[in-house]
């Protein structure tokens, strides 16, 4: 045997590309440059949590925690007080009765508003009811409300 001979057993083939076909007639092109194939997840850091975004969650919950020092410290003087979880649902039951009535009210308007009395009384209706939704969503949106000694009186 030759030393080419020996040297052809000893060469691992080639590995083959892959190729998809993108045409009927047969047109190929490559796999790993047309972008089908996926080159992230063969990093390193796959998967992991980047470091800007861990530090942003360390920064908030250090602000969370300086706010719940602050809210205890301003609870113990006496300076704020908590509303209980009965009272807030009693405020936002109020608050859907006074909308209610306020719908009908507004219901019962007539359809043509031609004069200057009647658009004053709607828009005011309008914006009474639009504050009363914003009071609704703020209140069923935050479990814990806060007063301060002044809004108590």
């Amino acid at each position: 045997m030759s030393s080419l001979q020996t040297l052809h057993m000893l060469i691992v083939p080639k590995r083959p590309v892959a190729h998809y076909v993108d045409t009927c007639k047969g047109g190929k092109q490559q796999l790993e440059q047309s972008g089908l194939t996926p080159h992230y997840v063969k990093k390193n850091d796959y998967g992991r949590v980047p470091k800007y975004i861990q530090q942003r969650q360390e920064e908030v919950a250090i602000a969370q925690e300086e706010y719940d020092q602050y809210i205890e410290e301003t609870m113990r003087q006496g300076a704020v007080l908590r509303i209980s979880e009965e009272e807030r649902d009693e405020m936002l039951i109020g608050l859907k009765k006074n909308w209610e009535q306020l719908h009908h009210q507004y219901q019962g308007l007539s359809v043509v508003t031609d004069t200057v009395p009647k658009k004053a009384r709607k828009e005011r209706m309008e914006a009474e009811m639009k504050q009363l939704e914003q009071d609704i969503a703020m209140i069923e949106k935050h479990k814990l409300i806060y007063l301060t000694q002044q809004e108590a009186r």
